[in-house]
Formats: C-alpha cells, structure tokens, sequence
C-alpha cells in the first residue's frame, strides 16, 4: 500500500465529506420513501407484493448497504453491486415503464427510480473502488437478477400476480418475456460494464496522481 499526501484521500477531504453526505440522503430518502407507500397505499400495502418489487429491494439494499458503510468498510464489489441494480432500476423505469402506471404514489416514484439511483452513482464517482473490478464480479451481480426472474415467474403463477407487466405472460405468453427478459439482460450487462469500467478508470487515476492505492484482486471483494 503507498500513502502519498494527498488532500482528498485523508480522512475529512472533500470526497469523504460528499461521499458521507449523498450516502445520509440516500438513507434518509428511502426510509422516507418506504414510509410514505405505506402510509398512502394504506390497506392496500401487502408487504409479500411490496418487497417482490427489483425498485424497493435495490433501494432498501442500497440504503443498508450505506447506513453500514458509514461506520464501517464494505467491499468494493457489493458497492459495485448496489451501484448497477440501481442503475438498471432507473433506466427501466424511465424506459420500459415509462408512461405504464405501476401505482407509484409519485413523491416515492421520483425518489426511487430517479433521485436515489443517480446519488447512487454520484457516490461511486466521488468515492470510486479502492481495488480493481473484474468480469467476475458481472457475473456474479448478473445471479441476482436471474434469481430475481426466476421468483417473480415463480411466485406470479402462485399466486396470480406480477410485479411489472414485462414480466406478466398472461397476456402475452413467456416468449415475451423471454424477449423481455434479454432485453433488461442487456441493460444490466450496459449498467454492469459502465460500473466497473467508470470504477477501474476512477481508482487507476488516483493512484497515478499519488493517492492512495491497494493491491488489485481478481475476484469478486
């Protein structure tokens, strides 16, 4: 490891102090957030539905990821990880389901899928990787997704219901899903590669302007 003097690496420079502030809002928005669903969903909040949707599990992961990462470490590649599902979160709503009502109350749909996914990657930015990500970190961000298909599929022919209508195949069959389904595989593959490259550039940067560095690891932190 070489420590050289450099003002924005210390503890109390102004990347930490942004880092430390967007990571504060992004905990106090989704709380606020899921607070405010469930109070105006009122008897209609099921919490089993609720958290079957990818918009509330990436937030709330996200949101504890950061509320941790305020008194203590976490690893390159879990950040990473909250980073692409948010960024996947964001670009299909603002593209699949853009203009499809998915009964958001709009406070916790501008929150969700707009203002959290983008501090997100403004913290990733302001505070990049410490160690070098690989492709074995995509791949291993890429099961949660699949893992999340599969219960959605799963779960939606138990009991009847789905959580986005890409995903529902009682109209169209699961041939379109399946169209569907590749399709948000692509964007995560996008959003994924985005991460890890923006991530790579960042933390190669400060260490050839002489600040700290790690020793790169080749499988997932």
């Amino acid at each position: 490891m070489t420590v050289a003097n450099e003002p924005t690496d210390r503890p109390g420079g102004w990347r930490s102090w942004v880092s430390i502030g967007v990571r504060v809002l992004v905990v106090a928005l989704v709380i606020s957030a899921e607070i405010y669903l469930i109070v105006v969903t009122g008897d209609l909040y099921v919490p089993a539905n609720h958290f079957s949707y990818f918009t509330i599990l990436s937030n709330v992961f996200a949101a504890v990821l950061f509320a941790v990462s305020l008194v203590r470490p976490v690893p390159d590649g879990v950040r990473g990880a909250a980073v692409t599902f948010l960024l996947l979160t964001g670009v299909v709503a603002n593209t699949l389901l853009l203009g499809v009502e998915v009964q958001t109350p709009a406070y916790a749909n501008v929150v969700l899928h707009m203002v959290v996914p983008v501090l997100v990657l403004v913290d990733w930015l302001v505070a990049p990787p410490r160690t070098r990500l690989t492709t074995k970190h995509l791949l291993a961000w890429m099961l949660i997704p699949i893992a999340y298909l599969v219960y959605s599929l799963v779960r939606g022919a138990l009991v009847d219901w789905y959580p986005y209508p890409f995903l529902d195949p009682r109209e169209q069959g699961y041939g379109m899903v399946a169209v569907m389904s590749l399709v948000v595989a692509v964007a995560f593959g996008a959003c994924a590669a985005l991460v890890i490259w923006s991530g790579n550039r960042l933390q190669r940067r400060r260490r050839d302007s002489g600040g700290v560095s790690v020793p790169e690891v080749a499988g997932p932190a």
